[in-house]
């Protein structure tokens, strides 16, 4: 043997065995692997075909295991195998890395083709048809992959193993194929296949993102009674799950447990918490579990601290925000986008908008460009503000920075623009919204009308109607009911009315909505001659008056004392075999309470009683009164105590009629006892409550109880009715009461002297 040979053949064997060395070590990352693959190349004696597959392995998994690294494989690949005078020939192993990234990089045709070669070679097909159905469950095709899994592997002289199954079962349920997927895991035991903690988790998170909480539990004790451990990952997938669907108390079971078996929460399980207690509004406890991180020396990560902020934002506490933003760089975590948008949209929402402002210009500072989210938080203030002029520039100015605009920016300038009567810029901005490639439809049009109706502004929203035949995008039913119930909220039931016959005109038939807010719509102006002849009308439509045509002009006849119509129409109602519900019911009742017919009403109330009729709070609101106002004291007690019976709970409405005919008979002992029982079961006093009782309690006399009724208004942070003060004011101005003062929260005494 040459020299030469022999130096070639050692230095290949070095650079095999230098691969292998940082292979094992862990130490390979992508310049080194690229490195000496270049140089393997190159060697004039033939590497093995093994040192390639450890290179071009090492390639695939650094950075993330992206495209790009995908790509660089193939490229790798091809070199490899037209190279000179050191060409390799693939094996089935490489062919397997070769499909895993064709995979990966969304070309499954190529990673079907290179499949087929290794079948045409004749290799064991093993290592290759692993990755071959995760890219077809990747790519939906979910079917396919089962397909192989049960038939073809067996035909290709390879049965399914644990990882076959475990790729396919996690495609199912990524498809929403729960019950396939949940079958499939189940066919493993059936055939000797046993999961392995990766399979029994896949399972668990695909069963508790279905909110099937309870079947993955069931997983769970399958798994310990197979003998197999959770890990942190098992339980993470639990506890998301139990969050998601809201179950505190089995979150908490869920945390026990996990310790029990040796597992301490994490970053993601505590962030799990942490976002759990904000979106139920719990921003206390939530920065409770923060705390407890901290403690625990358990790092905050972005996510974590964005979840607290966001919980923050949406309650408008601004200060926390501040706190826990300095906090944050405090601890060396910069923020992101998402936690400059977070802040960015609690100072829009409450209206600061130089304060966001600010914010939008240190986003740049601190090299985080601003993103469609950022200026369309940003512009939507502005517009709301009445700053359109200023929300055009930022337009100008995201769509020259190269930001692409989405659907919800152009929402808020057509908004504004409409609102300052800039109709042909608003149409000029719908051609803008059509060059980039943003089509907007009827729906898009019709929410900004509804935005206008909401606050009053109908001549607006008519221009808006306008426009959008203008330019070509047809309003359906859903427009002109918007229109017809902006018209009706301000009163103006002849425009309203003409919408009616326009949408005749334009092809479109009105439907049940559009004739039930008119109808809605003349009850509320008083015009219920009006809306009697509209009802009528509509008997001779195809909308024939459904239950809720009838309860509105039911409610408007009582309302405007037109007792024996109502009367009649409910006869009507009745004979054309119309299903009365809860809410037909309720009028009837309040409708003869309200015309002193008490005992007709008894009578209906203790029928439907009789007939096991799904009764409401509101029913029951309305009896209590009505007998209470009639004298009819025991009967009224009688059916509060009755509630729980129908499966109800006293409301504060109820407690209070309950409260205050307590206080009118002089049974004040009795007053405080039911109102103690009130707030032990949750209910909750409203401040119109505490007010009503301060000034009847001030009408007795009894000072001192209404001196502890204006300690709960202080306590809950409620403010004083203006008849409460005046009441006060008179009551100390007579010299009867002025040594009571004292029995009074010391922020009241004042008032003594507020007459002399």
């Amino acid at each position: 043997m040459s020299l030469r040979l022999s130096a070639a053949r050692d230095r290949c064997l070095e650079l095999q065995r230098a691969i292998a060395s940082r292979v094992r070590s862990g130490s390979l990352g992508l310049d080194d692997a690229v490195k000496l693959f270049d140089e393997l190349l190159l060697v004039a004696r033939p590497a093995s075909v093994r040192a390639f597959n450890q290179l071009l392995t090492a390639v695939s998994r650094s950075q993330g295991r992206g495209s790009s690294t995908s790509a660089l494989v193939v490229s790798l690949f091809n070199r490899m195998t037209r190279a000179s005078p050191n060409k390799v020939a693939p094996d089935g192993f490489t062919y397997s890395i070769l499909v895993n990234c064709f995979c990966r990089m969304g070309r499954l045709e190529l990673g079907l083709a290179s499949f087929g070669l290794v079948l045409k070679a004749g290799w064991r097909v093993g290592t290759v048809i692993t990755p071959l159905l995760k890219g077809l469950c990747d790519a939906k095709r979910v079917d396919e992959a089962m397909k192989i899994l049960s038939q073809r592997m067996p035909e290709f002289g390879c049965p399914p193993n644990v990882v076959s199954y475990t790729t396919v079962i996690n495609g199912l349920f990524r498809d929403g194929h729960v019950d396939r997927a949940y079958s499939l895991f189940r066919e493993m035991d059936n055939r000797g296949i046993f999961p392995t903690i990766v399979t029994y988790t896949a399972v668990i998170d695909g069963l508790c993102k279905a909110q099937e909480v309870n079947r993955a539990e069931g997983v769970l004790q399958q798994m310990i009674n197979k003998g197999v451990k959770p890990n942190i990952r098992t339980y993470t997938c639990l506890i998301h799950g139990y969050c998601s669907s809201g179950q505190g108390k089995e979150v908490v079971r869920m945390l026990k447990e996990m310790s029990a078996h040796g597992h301490k929460p994490d970053v993601v399980i505590c962030s799990l918490l942490l976002d759990y207690h904000c979106k139920s509004g719990r921003c206390i406890e939530a920065r409770k579990m923060f705390d407890y991180m901290i403690e625990k020396g358990i790092k905050p990560n972005i996510t974590t601290y964005n979840t607290l902020l966001h919980g923050y934002a949406i309650k408008g506490a601004l200060s926390d925000v501040h706190g826990l933003l300095d906090l944050m760089t405090g601890n060396g975590i910069s923020p992101d986008h998402h936690t400059f948008n977070i802040v960015l949209c609690a100072y829009a929402k409450g209206g600061m908008i130089n304060e966001a402002m600010h914010i939008f210009d240190q986003m740049r500072q601190q090299g985080s460009s601003p993103d469609a989210v950022s200026y369309g938080t940003l512009i939507d203030a502005l517009c709301k503000l009445g700053r359109v002029d200023e929300a055009m520039l930022k337009f100008n100015q995201m769509i020259y920075e190269g930001v692409t605009p989405n659907i919800v920016v152009f929402n808020s300038l057509v908004y504004g623009l409409c609102t300052v009567d800039k109709w042909e810029k608003a149409e000029e901005l719908f051609s803008e919204m059509l060059n980039q490639g943003i089509h907007p439809n009827v729906t898009f049009f019709t929410t900004i009308m509804r935005n206008f109706c909401n606050r009053g502004w109908v001549t607006e929203a008519q221009s808006l109607l306008d426009l959008m035949v203008r330019v070509g995008v047809r309003p359906n039913v859903i427009s002109y009911n918007t229109l017809i119930d902006g018209y009706c909220l301000v009163g103006r039931m002849k425009e309203a009315m003409k919408l009616l016959d326009d949408m005749f005109q334009v092809g479109l038939k009105p439907d049940a909505i559009s004739y039930n807010t008119l109808l809605h719509g003349y009850c509320r102006a008083g015009r219920i001659d009006d809306a009697v002849r509209l009802f009528r009308e509509m008997l001779s439509t195809e909308v024939r008056p459904g239950i809720v045509s009838y309860n509105t002009v039911l409610q408007g006849l009582f309302q405007s004392g037109k007792f024996s119509e109502a009367k009649e129409l409910y006869l009507n109602m009745i004979k054309s075999g119309m299903q009365v519900d809860i809410y037909t019911c309720n009028i009837i009742l309040n409708g003869l309470c309200n015309n002193n017919c008490v005992d007709q009403a008894f009578k209906i109330f203790q029928s439907l009683c009789s007939k096991d009729f799904q009764l409401n709070i509101i029913t029951f609101n309305i009896m209590i009164d009505a007998l209470l106002k009639s004298g009819r004291k025991e009967d009224a007690m009688d059916m509060f105590a009755a509630l729980s019976a129908h499966g109800l709970v006293p409301d504060v409405g109820i407690y209070r009629l309950m409260i205050e005919n307590l206080i009118k008979e002089g049974l004040l002992e009795e007053f405080d006892n039911l109102f103690l029982a009130m707030e032990k079961s949750g209910c909750t006093p409203d401040s119109s409550m505490l007010n009503s009782l301060v000034r009847r309690l001030l009408h007795k006399g009894e000072i001192k109880r209404a001196g502890a009724y204006l300690s709960k208004i202080d306590e809950m942070n409620f403010s004083l009715e203006a008849s409460t003060t005046s009441l006060l004011i008179s009551v100390f101005s007579r010299e009867e009461y002025q040594h009571q003062m004292m029995s009074l929260p010391e922020k009241y005494h004042f008032l003594v002297d507020v007459e002399k």
